[in-house]
């Protein structure tokens, strides 16, 4: 049965960039395994942005009669204010835990994938090497 694991929408974002980052094979098991693990959390990847998205809203500009106001390339105006308050929300939002059930197949082809770790059950992180250790 595969582990249930809390990760943050920070974690999510590190994981959806490395995996757009990272060269497969053509035809390769790693390939296949690193489109089926994205392709699993695309919905996971979209509710984000959709919040991401609401947050930008919530705090754009809108004028006296609360019509939203766009820039000249059709992008919402803010107000210092309206930024800050945007940054903090966002922060919260990169912070926003959610339950994950661990991926739960066979590591050959990725198990050298260290930001898989947490994500595929087998998969352990990177040891820090002595020399990071004494700094």
């Amino acid at each position: 049965m595969a582990t249930k694991v809390s990760k943050s929408n920070a974690e999510l974002l590190d994981l959806v960039r490395a995996l757009n980052m990272t060269p497969a094979e053509k035809g390769s098991k790693a390939e296949a395994k690193l489109k089926k693990i994205a392709e699993k959390i695309k919905p996971l990847f979209e509710n984000y942005n959709e919040k991401r998205e609401d947050i930008r809203l919530d705090h754009a500009f809108v004028d006296k009669n609360g019509v939203l106001e766009l820039n000249e390339k059709g992008e919402y105006k803010f107000t210092k204010d309206g930024i800050k308050a945007m940054a903090k929300d966002m922060k919260k939002l990169l912070d926003e835990a959610f339950d994950f059930y661990q991926f739960t197949f066979s590591t050959e082809g990725i198990e050298d994938f260290k930001f898989l770790a947490g994500w595929v059950e087998g998969i352990e992180p990177e040891k820090p090497s002595e020399e990071d250790e004494q700094v």
